[in-house]
């Protein structure tokens, strides 16, 4: 998959299933279907949590926002992230570290 146009760099494609209008926005955990669980205060409506997804996810990866793409599923609750800069065992180390996160 074409990325940044860097050559060699890290990336890891990241699927998330949302909970929008949630009481608290976090990370719960991994599903079984390999998806992170992540809830967001925020309503689906003009892309708020689509806005706020990638700026929990980048916060929990102690990332910049910017290396967070919405890779696919922008009107739906299953979304594709891409993370620059990380690999597949860099995202799940930095993940295991959220309080909130339930193992599998």
């Amino acid at each position: 998959m074409p990325d940044s146009g860097v050559p060699n760099e890290k990336t890891y494609t990241l699927k998330v299933r949302v909970s929008p209008k949630a009481l608290k926005g976090e990370v719960v955990g991994w599903m079984d279907d390999g998806a992170l669980k992540v809830r967001v205060v925020a309503a689906p409506e003009a892309g708020r949590a689509n806005i706020e997804l990638l700026r929990l996810v980048a916060a929990e990866l102690d990332t910049s926002v910017r290396n967070v793409i919405l890779a696919g599923g922008s009107g739906s609750t299953n979304k594709l992230l891409k993370i620059v800069g990380l690999d597949e065992k860099d995202v799940r180390r930095r993940l295991s570290r959220c309080p909130t996160l339930r193992s599998e």
